[in-house]
C-alpha cells in the first residue's frame, strides 16, 4: 500500500453531486482530503485506486504531486472586530 499525494481536476461542468461522488471514493478507499478549492482537489490515497477515481464522471485529469520535503504552511485568517 503506497499512499501518494494526487492532484485531481474536475472539469467545468461538474456539479456538486458528481463532485461528492468523486470525494466518496477517495474517502471510501481510506483517502485523505488534504485541500478542496473550487474544481481542484489534493487527496493522499493509495495510488492503486488511481484508475478508479480517472474513471468517474467529471474528472478531467489526475496525477501525482511532490512537495519535495517542503513542510507547506498552514494558512490561519484572522478576523478582528471593529465597533
Amino acid at each position: 500500500m503506497t499512499i501518494e499525494t494526487h492532484l485531481i481536476r474536475l472539469s467545468d461542468d461538474a456539479t456538486a453531486p458528481l463532485i461528492q461522488g468523486v470525494l466518496a471514493v477517495v474517502l471510501g478507499h481510506g483517502g485523505k482530503i488534504e485541500m478542496a478549492v473550487g474544481r481542484v482537489i489534493i487527496a493522499s490515497f493509495d495510488s492503486a485506486y488511481t484508475d478508479r477515481i480517472r474513471k468517474k464522471p467529471g474528472v478531467k485529469l489526475i496525477g501525482g504531486i511532490c512537495f519535495r520535503g517542503r513542510k507547506i504552511p498552514k494558512i490561519v485568517k484572522k478576523v478582528t472586530r471593529s465597533d
